[in-house]
């Protein structure tokens, strides 16, 4: 594109431009169809899935014609070239540990530890807000949206063609099982329909069916996963309105549900031992008295209680109150089927539109047409080359096709091209793809993310990508900020890199914002959390994943890294490009952001287990676990009572973290906990998984195959009479079966009583002792 005969046609082009009409002199234009390239067609196929819907004018370009000369623009940008890089500095050690080192010294730390505590109080408070908040935001667009008229009720389709017609696959509406599509890797999404209460089958489909995407009233639904959730939770409705009043779902006695019948049932289910009830069956009830409303179901299912009469402002306050006082989780991490939705669509724009664009870019560049001021392009001929690279096509979809109008002046017909448009809907593909990976690798909040500039980034002479990011919420200085400096993942910085050299030419350089729209000619000073709200949004209308918001993302990383799932190992070795989870282990050590994201997420987890184990070694333990943490609880035993236990908890995770050291925590049993925070090897596995072929990198302890002399187990006073009647069942079992008994079954049962019997002794002696030195203060 750039060889000695195209920079000639360049310049021949360029000495006409005198003579040529402006598009804003032509009076009449017309769109021009496909041009032929190489003797091939440049077809207009389908518009691919991932473009979302077309905004005409996002991007407004004055409609002026070609300049007579190019405007001039710097050698830097006119070549492409990335912006400046920061200078690159030694990645900074986590000032907290050597805090803790001086704590050890015995130097006066009281200030330093009060506002540890109170900076990760305030960092969990805020964790908590922002998940609550953006569940809020789902749920007032799930309340608020309209429903939208299908083109075929399921009343008229069921009386015009009955009760087989496909509602998956070749799978027929009657079916008992509707195995709805899931990803590979995902749970399935069958829903069953095995109700015994009679008639309940055939409410339960037409309701189920509605919450499947493409037969969906309501834009909100945009996953499979949401009817899975609702035909699941359908027991809930029939519970509470039928069951409970001695009815059936029949027609006949649908009839009979009343208002009063409604509000009796919301104040069991709101009184139930079950939280999530009471929104359950708000959420059932209204999605009911909707459909019926709009006359989508048959008639004889259709409720006669009008949907205002459920929705009413004290009723709707008290529901969504109720979601967040116990029914909803703290954090809620994206599911293995919504993670390959998110990559997949990553990829697809990084890893196979990205190279196209690039070519279409360097083109631009060479030709000067990206250095228009008006950003047209006007010729007497067609351009091929520009209407060739201008055509990106993807798995038989087009991403962006060229856009090419007619027009006559003077007798004389010329052809106008408009490019900038679609090539920033391309840009913003790209930049929302990039925003899932830096969302993911990062821990960053939304306003984090949302003030990172490709000036952030820097590379250092071995390949590591760093990025500069700056905190305000722990920082000493309110004005200044703190700064961090955050490990990239190799892939993710060179995207990043890649995605600031598209963007390097008129007029997307713009103010260096990562996340900024690109169709936008809005100047940003200073970036703010509404940059990503726009983001979310795109990917909410393009992707089928409910609940898709930023806290998320971060949530799920930490998810991954807890649970260590074998599933999970490949979504590892594309976001870090890591072989091992070890790898990853260190990765994250690295970064102060995620050290602190996964060590919260694990104590909102598990903070109920170590508050269990805390409150009871005051009655005694056994157990070498058990051992160390009732040393250290002697040592420092105000760490180990109320708020200031999360803060301990937090730390503790966050060295593990610091370390490249892994967490294991899970009850076994009545009074028995595995408390691990070990790599195992095929050559070092705990008892519980010995004697297994474990090829897998991930090995973990298996509790439900706990073995009682593991030096792993915390075994606590409650454990007392599990041992006591294990040791009679053992010892009834020899005096009953000795003399059949092999001498190694006879060794092992012998083995166990004596494991049981040391355990029960260390309980007993222990929890005389230790309740004299344990204050066990608000747990």
């Amino acid at each position: 594109m750039s060889n000695n005969n195209n920079d000639n046609d360049n310049d021949k082009d360029n000495n006409t431009l005198d003579s040529l009409p402006s598009s804003g002199d032509v009076a009449d234009s017309a769109a021009v169809g496909p041009i032929s390239v190489n003797n091939t067609t440049v077809a207009t196929p389908e518009m691919h899935q991932y473009l979302g819907e077309s905004h005409e004018n996002a991007f407004e370009v004055d409609q002026d014609g070609d300049d007579t000369q190019p405007t001039p623009v710097s050698k830097t940008a006119k070549t492409g070239k990335a912006t400046k890089k920061a200078k690159t500095t030694k990645a900074g050690k986590v000032q907290k540990a050597e805090r803790d080192e001086e704590d050890d010294e015995g130097s006066d730390s009281g200030d330093t530890d009060d506002d540890d505590l109170e900076g990760l109080l305030s960092d969990m408070d805020e964790d908590y807000s922002e998940s609550e908040m953006e569940e809020l935001e789902a749920l007032q667009e799930e309340l608020h949206v309209r429903a939208a008229q299908p083109s075929m009720t399921l009343a008229n389709k069921l009386a015009a063609v009955g009760h087989d017609f496909p509602v998956t696959g070749s799978v027929p509406y009657s079916a008992k099982l509707w195995p709805l599509p899931h990803g590979a890797h995902a749970h399935p999404n069958n829903i069953r329909f095995d109700r015994e209460l009679s008639g309940s089958n055939d409410l339960k489909r037409a309701l189920t069916y509605h919450t499947i995407p493409e037969f969906s009233p309501f834009s909100y639904i945009r996953s499979n996963s949401t009817a899975k959730l609702f035909g699941n939770e359908y027991s809930i409705l029939e519970q509470y309105i039928f069951i409970d009043n001695g009815i059936s779902a029949r027609p006949e006695h649908i009839a009979l549900i009343s208002v009063p019948m409604i509000n009796q049932a919301f104040e069991r289910a709101k009184a139930a031992t079950a939280k999530h009830h009471y929104f359950a069956l708000f959420k059932h009830l209204r999605f009911w008295a909707r459909l019926s409303e709009q006359r989508l179901l048959p008639e004889e299912l259709r409720l006669d209680v009008s949907s205002e009469h459920i929705d009413v402002p004290e009723r709707r306050n008290d529901v969504v109150k109720s979601r967040f006082n116990g029914a909803l989780e703290s954090w809620i991490a994206y599911s293995e089927e919504d993670m390959e939705v998110l990559m997949d669509y990553s990829m697809f724009w990084l890893e196979k539109v990205m190279p196209k664009a690039k070519l279409l870019k360097d083109y631009l560049v060479d030709t000067s047409f990206a250095f228009l001021s008006d950003l047209i392009v006007t010729r007497r001929e067609r351009i091929p080359e520009l209407e060739a690279l201008c055509t990106i096509e993807i798995d038989g979809k087009t991403v962006m096709s060229p856009r090419v109008r007619t027009h006559k002046k003077d007798g004389l017909q010329y052809y106008t091209y408009s490019w900038v448009t679609d090539y920033g809907r391309v840009l913003d593909g790209i930049r929302n793809s990039i925003f899932i990976l830096v969302a993911l690798v990062t821990g960053a909040r939304k306003g984090e993310l949302a003030a990172m500039n490709f000036s952030h980034v820097s590379q250092e002479a071995n390949g590591d990508y760093w990025l500069a990011i700056t905190r305000w919420k722990t920082a000493a200085s309110p004005k200044h900020g703190e700064e961090d400096r955050l490990p990239l993942p190799k892939f993710v910085g060179d995207m990043i890199r890649a995605y600031e050299e598209l963007r390097s030419i008129p007029p997307f350089v713009k103010e260096g914002w990562l996340f900024q729209p690109m169709r936008s000619r809005k100047v940003v000073n200073r970036a703010t959390p509404s940059a990503i709200t726009s983001v979310i949004e795109q990917l909410k209308s393009i992707l089928p994943i409910e609940r898709l918001h930023c806290h998320r993302f971060r949530k799920t990383i930490a998810e991954i890294l807890i649970n260590r799932d074998e599933r999970n190992i490949d979504i590892i070795r594309a976001l870090f490009g890591h072989k091992s989870y070890a790898m990853t282990l260190r990765y994250i050590a690295r970064n102060p952001l995620m050290v602190r994201s996964v060590a919260i997420a694990i104590e909102q987890n598990y903070t109920r287990e170590f508050q269990d184990i805390v409150a009871g070694l005051r009655l005694g333990y056994s157990g070498a676990s058990a051992e160390r943490i009732y040393k250290q609880i002697i040592k420092r035993p105000d760490e180990f009572a109320g708020q200031q236990l999360k803060f301990t908890l937090v730390t503790y995770i966050s060295h593990l973290l610091e370390a490249g050291e892994p967490l294991f925590i899970r009850r076994t049993a009545v009074g028995t906990y595995c408390l691990s925070g070990e790599h195992f090897t095929p050559n070092n596995l705990p008892p519980c998984v010995a004697g297994r072929k474990i090829e897998s990198e991930l090995i973990m302890p298996d509790p439900s195959n706990c073995k009682i002399d593991c030096k792993k187990l915390v075994m606590l006073s409650s454990a007392k009479q599990a041992l006591t009647d294990n040791i009679k069942f053992y010892e009834a079992v020899l005096d009953k079966s000795r003399p059949k008994l092999a001498a190694t079954t006879e060794a092992e049962l012998l083995r166990r009583i004596s494991s049981s019997e040391i355990h029960l002794n260390n309980l007993i002696t222990s929890g005389h002792s230790t309740s004299q030195q344990i204050e066990a203060r608000n747990v």
